[in-house]
């Protein structure tokens, strides 16, 4: 899978699919694993928007840098 560039050619660490059965009906994009843990929390909180959604999570691929 290559990595997709979103602007400024910022690879996204992952990104959510928010799901109601088989139709997505949102989409999270998220730069580390801390965005990725407050979108989660948002889906635990029985008040929040996402709730109602089942979330799917997709890591892309990161490049690490080789320090020599």
């Amino acid at each position: 899978m290559n990595p997709t560039y979103l602007g400024f050619g910022v690879i996204p660490y992952a990104v959510i699919i928010w799901r109601d059965g088989d139709e997505a009906k949102s989409k999270t994009i998220c730069y580390d694993e801390l965005e990725v843990q407050v979108a989660l929390a948002m889906n635990a909180d029985p008040k929040g928007f996402y709730h109602q959604y089942e979330p799917k999570v997709y890591y892309t691929a990161q490049e690490q840098e080789l320090i020599a």
